[in-house]
């Protein structure tokens, strides 16, 4: 039988009721787990796997897989309503998606970001099904300088988040990569830029630096400007996108949608670059593309329809290959292990049909997302009716218990308040706060992956020493040059 003759043998078992039964508390339980700032897919996968023992791995494993498509919609949720990312991969939604619902139309953006999340999902399951071997074997091609590639080709949206002062974003990701290389050495086991302080040692998490810098920091900004207690109280308003608006970011859609499948099938890449990278060649490559950052709906579909295609590409070197690329694939695995079944290229050789079940799960899952998703989108816009004192402190609170929650101590919750007003002081001073994330999120990937390069080979010509390299440079060239030349051009036709 053929790969999709399978899948659609599939999709008749998970339209079973009880399938989707199943996939439907995994969806909920993901959405929850993805919209509160602290525990992103892989921690709300871990709280549901308890419940698997014991249980048929038909619908176990949809269950879990489920929770892992709901949480990166969820993120988004949170991002667009209090500027707050519910998990990494939503930094990039907040850029247009708060803007948008600054100006009334939270409805609508929830709306882009929903069609966006469940249509680049279901592409991204469809491409699963169609090059699952043959692009676990692209994804062993991969090198360190290839990473190494990947996470320059996420820095050149500094451009793209640095509004009218591209040396403020420029600092200010240069910024962001020092504070990523704080802690121990994972090289040499020393310690780096502690001062002393042991609580260091450990590095710097990605919750608590998030949720400081965009959530604490804006209701900082309120606060000194008197917008929470002055400023115009927001009216409920239910706003839904025209057709020709979701037909206008379709195709992007789709082509993000599939970038986001060949980001998650490489190990260590993830959902939040491949939603920065989304972000950053969307723009390069659309017209009128000054209006990003300030509630383009572009900006919107692109990053949101390639996190949402990041969970059917992680399953692809985990079932291929028996290697899972992240740690919500990770708790997928053990999912495997606890049903006593191995992933790996076998597992297509001995049950196909459990491979292939899974995927149709997660296209069951997609659908069910977008009946819940609309479901809960008026009572979610209520949000934006609460008086600004309530919201704002609401926020604080959320922003110090859901960093509390990722390390179990009050620590994190002191780094969030410390980020909030480096945040602010960035801020009033004009220095581009997602530019900092952006270089703290990909400090690690590109110091790691420069340094193991170097390690294999002393001469720096081991950057430019296969064919996917140097298409990676060109791409990064093409990125960071397409702004200045159609810039020139728009001056020149003017």
């Amino acid at each position: 039988m053929s790969s999709f003759a399978y899948f659609f043998q599939g999709l008749g078992q998970a339209f079973h009721p009880l399938s989707i039964l199943y996939i439907l508390a995994g969806v909920i339980w993901g959405i929850i787990g993805g919209a509160i700032p602290g525990i992103s897919a892989s921690v709300a996968m871990s709280l549901m796997l308890p419940f698997t023992y014991n249980m048929d791995p038909m619908l176990s494993l949809p269950m879990l897989a489920a929770v892992y498509v709901g949480a990166e919609y969820g993120g988004s949720i949170p991002a667009i309503l209090i500027k707050t990312p519910g998990t990494g991969a939503a930094a990039a939604t907040v850029l247009d998606g708060y803007e948008l619902n600054k100006k009334g139309f939270g409805g609508k953006a929830l709306c882009i970001s929903l069609y966006a999340g469940v249509l680049g999902g279901l592409i991204s399951v469809l491409v699963l099904v169609a090059i699952t071997i043959p692009l676990s074997e692209f994804a062993l091609k991969f090198g360190p300088t290839e990473y190494f590639w990947i996470a320059l080709m996420g820095l050149s949206v500094v451009g793209a988040v640095s509004g009218d002062n591209l040396w403020k974003g420029l600092i200010a990701a240069v910024f962001g990569l020092l504070i990523a290389v704080i802690g121990m050495d994972p090289f040499t086991a020393t310690k780096r830029l502690t001062f002393g302080v042991n609580r260091l040692s450990n590095g710097l998490d990605l919750i608590p630096v998030m949720v400081g810098l965009f959530a604490v920091s804006e209701v900082l900004r309120q606060a000194f400007k008197k917008e929470i207690v002055h400023g115009d109280q927001a009216k409920f308003k239910m706003t839904y996108p025209s057709i020709k608006e979701l037909v206008s970011v379709t195709p992007i859609v789709l082509i993000c949608g599939a970038v986001g499948s060949i980001v998650g099938a490489l190990p260590g890449a993830g959902a939040t670059i491949a939603s920065w990278i989304a972000y950053s060649e969307t723009k390069m490559l659309s017209k009128n593309n000054e209006t990003f950052g300030t509630g383009d709906i572009r900006g919107i579909a692109a990053p949101e329809s390639a996190n949402n295609g990041v969970p059917a590409g992680g399953l692809i070197p985990l079932l291929a290959l028996g290697v899972p690329g992240s740690n919500s694939t990770a708790i997928l695995m053990a999912g495997f292990t606890i049903a006593g079944i191995s992933c790996g290229p076998l597992l297509f050789v001995n049950n196909p049909e459990i491979p292939y079940k899974l995927m149709a799960s997660m296209f069951v899952a997609q659908l069910v997302l977008a009946a819940v998703g609309l479901l809960v989108l008026r009572p979610l816009i209520l949000l934006t009716s609460v008086n600004k004192v309530y919201l704002a402190s609401s926020i604080l609170v959320f922003a110090v218990v859901g960093a509390f929650s990722t390390l179990n101590d009050v620590y994190a919750s002191w780094l969030v308040l410390a980020f909030g007003i480096l945040g602010f002081v960035l801020k009033r001073y004009g220095f581009p706060v997602p530019a900092v994330v952006l270089g703290f999120v990909l400090g690690e990937l590109v110091e790691g992956n420069m340094r193991r390069a170097l390690q294999l080979s002393s001469s720096v010509g081991i950057f430019f020493s296969s064919v996917i390299d140097i298409v990676m440079i060109l791409i990064i060239i093409a990125g960071i040059s397409f702004p200045y030349i159609s810039k020139k051009i728009a001056e020149r036709k003017k």
